[in-house]
């Protein structure tokens, strides 16, 4: 697995800080799980109703902030929250090869297997 810095800091500031989100942000989000689980669906009345009800199709401000692709406005939100809340969030990193890890509390590197466990 090759490793993206921004793609890894994307991933940890959407699963760990989305408290620093702004209300929009987090509905975004939900709406982007609610698509992702309508786009696996094999049931159509069910990809439907995960479309309307969580996928929030036909909200245009939703709509509008995914204009350029999931990805683009979760690392946007990322950076965002970085700027302006840099104070508030620890990003932990290995200290052997200093990459993201998992969470804020992890003490073991999925990228080179370092532990540092007390």
């Amino acid at each position: 697995m090759v490793y993206d810095e921004e793609a890894e800091l994307t991933r940890y500031i959407w699963d760990h800080y989305s408290s620093l989100m702004t209300d929009f942000e987090r509905r975004v989000g939900a709406a982007i799980i609610g698509r992702m689980k309508a786009a696996s669906s094999d049931n159509p009345i069910m990809t439907r109703l995960l479309n309307e009800r969580w996928g929030r199709a036909g909200d245009p401000g939703i709509d509008a902030a995914l204009a350029n692709g999931v990805e683009t406005f979760r690392r946007r939100v990322a950076q965002r929250v970085l700027v302006e809340h840099g104070s508030e969030v620890f990003v932990n990193r290995c200290p052997t090869c200093h990459r993201v890890v998992r969470t804020p509390r992890a003490q073991q590197c999925f990228w080179c297997g370092a532990d540092w466990h007390r």
